[in-house]
């Protein structure tokens, strides 16, 4: 598989992270921090910081955080250009993964820290790349165990695309 050509992966990953950077852009020019609309709720639009990663855990270690994503973004490409998968679950999975990494990146770069907004319940806020990374992870998932009982994935070679 030529990676240039793969029109799904590329086309996932650049939606999710504009959808991310623009998302938390108007969050920040349109909410002040630590300020909630509605103010009181179970679903709300919250504008908080997070200095740490998924639920606070590793808070302060921004410099950490940013080797980790960097680290990780590295291998799920690799992990994803020496796959014989080619059907579009394992690339559009793998292109949420790689889109919401590459926007809570950038804000840890530009800013230290990433910006949260979506309060559900009780659940700790989040943002459109959180989201992406867990629905990529949960399709991912399902994809690798499930894949060839749904008819999604052959074992065979004739799965996978010419690389001319």
């Amino acid at each position: 598989m030529i990676w240039y050509r793969d029109w799904v992966f590329y086309s996932t990953v650049v939606v999710v992270f504009g959808l991310d950077q623009v998302s938390k852009e108007v969050i920040r020019r349109q909410l002040p921090l630590y300020e909630s609309w509605p103010e009181e709720g179970f679903l709300r639009i919250v504008h908080g910081l997070n200095t740490g990663s998924a639920f606070g855990l590793f808070s302060g270690f921004t410099n950490l955080l940013i080797i980790a994503s960097i680290v990780g973004i590295g291998v799920a490409l690799y992990y994803f250009q020496q796959q014989k998968i080619s059907v579009i679950w394992y690339r559009l999975s793998v292109g949420l993964i790689v889109g919401g990494a590459l926007g809570n990146l950038v804000d840890r770069l530009k800013d230290g820290a990433v910006v949260d907004f979506i309060s559900v319940g009780w659940w700790p806020a989040f943002n459109v790349a959180d989201s992406s990374i867990s629905v990529g992870m949960v399709l991912l998932i399902i994809t690798l165990l499930f894949g060839e009982r749904f008819g999604w994935v052959s074992t065979s070679d004739e799965s996978r695309p010419d690389d001319s």
